[in-house]
């Protein structure tokens, strides 16, 4: 179990290295979105995922870039995943309400961004074989 804990620090790590400071979201376990979910609704936006974190019972974590940490909130918001850390913009909670409920922006990409380090491989992997 250290094995991944030790991966996806690195991973965040390294995110931090190339990109500069990251923002950490967390959102509820609980809810109708797992974490293989979160990131492939994010990627469809154009917003990369390191650091993932799945070590604190009933949450999950992950990081993205700081400049783009409002839009990426917004589309979680926006969507209804469950976040559990302070809003960046407290306009982003009320978003939802405004649209026709199951309806999100159009992506500025159909494909949206693909994986490029081995962990987002690795997800892609996992969310083909589990479906």
């Amino acid at each position: 179990m250290a094995l991944p804990d030790l991966v996806d620090a690195l991973d965040g790590w390294l995110g931090q290295l190339m990109n500069g400071p990251m923002h950490r979201f967390t959102f509820s376990s609980a809810g109708d979105f797992s974490g293989v979910e979160v990131e492939m609704l994010l990627r469809r936006y154009g917003i990369r995922v390191w650091g993932r974190e799945m070590n604190v019972p009933g949450e999950l974590a992950l990081l993205v870039k700081r400049r783009q940490a409002v839009w990426a909130e917004y589309i979680l918001c926006r969507a209804g995943v469950p976040l559990t850390c302070p809003l960046l913009d407290a306009r982003n909670a009320a978003y939802r309400q405004h649209h026709a409920p199951n309806t999100m922006p159009t992506p500025w990409d159909k494909q949206g961004i693909g994986p490029h380090t081995i962990i987002d491989h690795l997800v892609d992997w996992l969310n083909r074989l589990l479906g």
